[in-house]
This record gives C-alpha cells, structure tokens and sequence, in this order.
C-alpha cells in the first residue's frame, strides 16, 4: 500500500505565525487576540490610524513589548519567551538610533558584534551593506554630518548587517521631506526585492503602504479589520472603516429596497446585490470620488441624476469637484480626471449628468 504522507502535498511554513496574541498596558488593551500568518520573503505593511495597535504588535515580535497572552512562532520555533537577543530579527527605527560618536562604518559594523566573522570579513561587509544602500564614500563620515535620507539608509544597512530572517520597520520614512521619503520608499522596495528578507513595516501613511506592500494588514482598536493585497483592501474593503480609512470615500445613507436595489432620496439605486442585508436596513452606499463617471448617458444608464458643482480645486493629475446632488439630497466628492469631461463645461455652479456605476458601489450596514 502507498504512504500518502509520501505524497501529500505540504503547505511551505510561515516565516511568522502569530495566534491569539495579546496585549494590555494597565487598562488599556492595545492587542485583542491578534492571528496572523507571514509567509517567507513578503514584505507585509500593518497600516492603522494612532493607537491601532500596529506598533505594540511589532514591537511584541521583536520582543521589546512581551505580550501577555498569545504565541508567536519564527519558522517554526516558538520565540514567545525568548529576550530581545535571541530573536532573529533586525529592526530600524522611526528615530534612526544610531550611535552619534560612531563613523557610518562603526554604526553598520556594530550589526555583526558577536559574529564568526574575521575583522576582513566584517569590513568587507559593511563596505558591501554601504554600497548597497547607496552610500559608497561614506563609511568615515558620522551621522550628524549626513542628512535623513543617508542616517535613515545607514540604520537599514545596520539591520541588515547580520543577514537577519526578519527585517521590522518601525515607520522609518515618516521623519523625511516627501521628495526624500518617495525615493527611500522605492529603493527600500528594490533592496527587500533583492535580498528576499521577509520584511513587516508599521505606518500610518496609506499611499506608502499601498505602493510598496505585498499585503497590507489593516488595524483598528487593537483587532485586524481586514487582510489583503492593495488592491484588495483598497477595492473591496471588507468594514466600512477600511473603505474610509484608505483613501477617500463617498458614503450614502439608504435603505434597502430589493435584491439589487436601495432607496436613497428620491430614486432607487441599483446596486449588484443586497446579500446579508435585509428589506428595511439602513445601509451606506460607497463609492471612490475616481469612481463616479460624469458624461452624457442615455436612458439605459442606471444611477444617473444631475449634480451641481458647489466647489472645485486644482489638484495636478485632477479637478476636485464638491457637487449637490438633489434627486438623493447628497453632497458628492469626484474626482475628474480631464477638464471637459463628457463635453461639459466644469466650473463653479454648471450641472453635470452623472452615473453611480452599481460594481463601483460597496453596501455596509
């Protein structure tokens, strides 16, 4: 007879496993049964506004804030317990924390303290960490002689330097200018792609996140609201806080009417479906301001009604318009990519003709 465990096909295990992780601080609980799985070489961002909870479950993997319930395992081997120095772990702060009486070289350096490495060896690494973070002729500088971007790129090497099994990122790029932020973002985006390291990385700010995760963990009141890839999560949030939290949104209060129908105002809103909601729930219709078409229709357009433009405000890449729409008595948010949109003539107090297209719109109770 054939072993089937011969055959069995076995999942890759997780390079993180997180169950039922919690944490309090006095009264204050800032982790609420957390599980979460981290497959190897993801570069995973946990992204939730001020006290969500995603710096204390970053800092209860490295070991810097022990939690008080819970497991968490490295490749499978239970770091739970384990202090700070026997997690296989490097970690950049937000603050940089590099050592000011240090050169660039020393600071990097100090990553390989208790190595195997020959003092050759060890400066052959920080001479390829430097090289490789773009800062090739600085190793005898110190950091007050370099600006944020290069202190920021030199506690990344330092991370780096022991060729750790998990790189934490404690909001790194928030101190920078946006011009400088952009262009870290990206290179640390390439460097993580290059060396494979599976890499977790807290902020608050939902454009980085988006841009640079692989899957974003988003976090509210110490609990994981929802788990996904950035179009996932920004498509088709799962709670009516991550639809506002990532990037704007327009909700509308309704109720529903049928199947594929909520009452809004004066009209009937066409809408895919109404499962898990009942006839008579109140309900939020939402939909992307880059979401709602502005045109001519004809009578086979479903949710077209007129709006009036109340405001409008040049933003670049696109026309910010504030519109009133009467037939649902709502103010709406668009975004309208190219002036003149549908042969119209955008500009304060003009009314449109617009469409709420029914897979744009996402119900929540």
């Amino acid at each position: 007879m054939q072993d089937l465990s011969d055959t069995a096909q076995t999942a890759p295990m997780p390079a993180l496993q997180i169950s039922g992780l919690s944490k309090s601080f006095g009264t204050f609980t800032a982790l609420k049964g957390i599980d979460l799985a981290i497959e190897k070489g993801e570069f995973v961002c946990f992204l939730g506004p001020s006290g969500c909870g995603k710096t204390t479950l970053l800092r209860a993997i490295a070991g810097l804030d022990v939690q008080d319930y819970g497991t968490i395992l490295q490749n499978g081997r239970d770091i739970s317990g384990l202090p700070v120095h026997g997690r296989d772990f490097g970690i950049v702060f937000q603050s940089y924390a590099l050592f000011p009486n240090l050169s660039v070289a020393r600071n990097v350096g100090f990553g390989l303290r208790g190595s195997d490495l020959t003092r050759a060896q060890r400066k052959a690494r920080v001479a390829e960490l430097l090289s490789m973070v773009g800062l090739d002729g600085q190793a005898e500088k110190y950091p007050a002689q370099l600006s944020g971007g290069q202190q920021q790129r030199v506690a990344l090497a330092r991370a780096l330097a022991p060729s750790p099994g998990l790189l934490l990122l404690d909001e790194p790029l928030s101190a920078l200018d946006a011009q400088v932020r952009l262009h870290l973002r990206d290179q640390l985006r390439q460097l993580q792609r290059d060396l494979g390291v599976t890499t977790i990385m807290v902020t608050h700010d939902q454009d980085e996140a988006l841009s640079i995760a692989d899957r974003i963990v988003v976090m509210r009141q110490g609990e994981i609201e929802q788990i996904g890839t950035p179009e996932e999560v920004f498509r088709h949030p799962a709670t009516a806080f991550v639809a506002g939290f990532l990037g704007d949104m327009n909700f509308i209060p309704g109720t529903v009417a049928s199947e594929n129908s909520v009452s809004v105002g004066q009209i009937a809103v066409k809408v895919p479906d109404t499962t898990g909601h009942d006839r008579g729930d109140r309900v939020n219709l939402c939909i992307r301001p880059a979401d709602i078409m502005v045109g001519k229709f004809g009578d086979e357009t479903p949710n077209r009604m007129d709006a009036k433009v109340e405001s409008m405000s040049f933003r670049g890449n696109f026309h910010q318009l504030s519109v009133f729409c009467p037939a649902i008595s709502q103010n709406l948010e668009i975004e309208l990519r190219h002036q003149g949109q549908g042969g119209h003539s955008i500009c304060e107090g003009a009314t449109l003709t617009i469409a709420l297209s029914p897979e744009k719109l996402v119900i929540f109770a």
